[in-house]
């Protein structure tokens, strides 16, 4: 059993003699009340009492039982706004004291600081391993790498395009014009973009709660819209595979987890903030990174620079890509948006989800892309090398209509589902 934790606290529980133990992610301090679904599992105060009954009642003894806490972490580089952000603190806390009221004993603790970790349990030998995600910076050996003119050009010419059909839906959803009836017949034509959108369509993420079998079940049990968000994340993914290189990315697919993950997340804060179109947020959140594909073959080449810059020096991703390519993977990603002519609030999006308030077409839309942003990148580590920055996210809230104190609901709406993201396979 494993987790990879950031912002969320992980706990083991064993007991050596009955020869039990297991592992809980948790990702709020407390319920928030708002009107989703309760799942009392995800809160401190709620599942962590429910993970030692259950060991107890599987025949572990309470008195028996040991800890490891593990995450709690701000993940990035600390500044006033970190006030607010500082859930993770809470959160472990939370835990300390109620292991403390039950008499448990805490046998090992690694929470707190900037640094995110990989938690592990062994279920034969109950050992738990707690170490960092990132190779800590003084360990690093630095390469040296410069990306010349030519380098940039065969990049932007080298990446495939995303597939038409994605760009037709892409551009249908812009205008609210579309032929769903066209669509289908589009897919139905390409094997494996119908596999794969059949393969998604029964997977968790999607929970139809029913066996779907072909485009024409999909469009009857999830809808139109939610059909058309399926196929462009199909056809995205397809776009992401392409690229065999692990530069960006701690784990092998993690650009386009972080991708679908954000896009899940922005698409539930536009809904949450009646800001934007939840369809143009999701695919917005989709392809955000797209330029991390074009220059991911340089980052991995020149990976001890990267580390260093952003882990030890604390320097922002985009700064240091310019320091070393000449620009940034948001400028790239802006470019390959405009070869391929989307739509220019998209290009907005894709250029300045770093730095919202520099938009210049949508500012809200990118905004809540940005916001997806951080909390994928606090929350849903083990996916990118890359640090959250929170600079801008006092007047993110505010532009969104947010209250500092509303952070903990925004958090408590992203799917749940997100936290399985990287157990699908498309």
């Amino acid at each position: 059993m494993e987790a990879y934790l950031g912002t969320c606290v992980g706990v083991t529980l064993k007991d050596d003699q009955a020869k039990l133990g297991g592992l809980i992610h948790i990702l709020l301090p407390e319920p928030t009340g708002t009107d989703i679904p309760f799942e009392p599992a995800i809160y401190a105060t709620t599942g962590l009492p429910l993970f030692i009954d259950k060991l107890c009642s599987a025949g572990a003894s309470k008195d028996n039982l040991t800890a490891c806490i593990a995450g709690g972490a701000l993940v990035g580089k600390i500044s006033e706004q970190d006030l607010w952000l500082d859930i993770g603190g809470r959160t472990t806390e939370a835990v300390e004291n109620i292991l403390r009221e039950q008499g448990v004993w805490v046998d090992q603790i690694e929470t707190g600081g900037l640094s995110a970790y990989r938690m592990a349990l062994d279920l034969q030998t109950l050992e738990t391993k707690i170490e960092p995600l990132l190779t800590p910076p003084e360990q690093i050996v630095e390469t040296r790498f410069q990306l010349g003119k030519k380098d940039l050009a065969d990049a932007i010419h080298n990446v495939k395009p995303i597939p038409q059909i994605a760009l037709k839906i892409i551009r249908m959803l812009e205008n609210e014009n579309y032929d769903m009836d066209h669509v289908a017949q589009e897919i139905r034509k390409d094997q494996v973009i119908s596999a794969k959108v059949l393969n998604f369509a029964n997977s968790a993420i999607i929970g139809a709660g029913t066996s779907i079998d072909s485009i024409d079940r999909a469009l009857i049990v999830l809808g139109e819209r939610r059909l058309f968000q399926l196929i462009v994340s199909v056809t995205v993914e397809i776009f992401f595979s392409q690229n065999r290189a692990r530069g960006y990315s701690l784990c092998k697919g993690g650009l386009f987890y972080h991708a679908l993950a954000t896009a899940m997340t922005a698409h539930e804060i536009s809904v949450f903030t009646s800001r934007g179109q939840p369809d143009i947020a999701y695919t917005a959140g989709l392809l955000h990174d797209i330029g991390k594909i074009a220059l991911d073959q340089y980052v991995m080449k020149d990976g001890p620079f990267f580390y260093r810059s952003l882990h030890k020096e604390g320097l922002e991703l985009c700064k240091v890509e310019r320091e070393r390519f000449g620009l940034s993977h948001t400028e790239m990603g802006a470019m390959l948006a405009q070869k391929w002519d989307l739509p220019e609030n998209l290009v907005d999006a894709i250029r300045y989800h770093h730095k919202p308030d520099f938009a210049a077409i949508d500012r809200q839309l990118v905004t809540i892309v940005y916001l997806a942003d951080l909390l994928m990148a606090s929350f849903k580590v083990g996916q990118q090398l890359t640090l959250p920055d929170s600079t801008y996210l006092q007047e993110a809230l505010k532009e969104l209509g947010l209250h500092p104190e509303q952070l903990t609901v925004v958090i408590d709406r992203i799917p749940r589902t997100v936290f399985d993201i990287s157990m699908v396979h498309l």
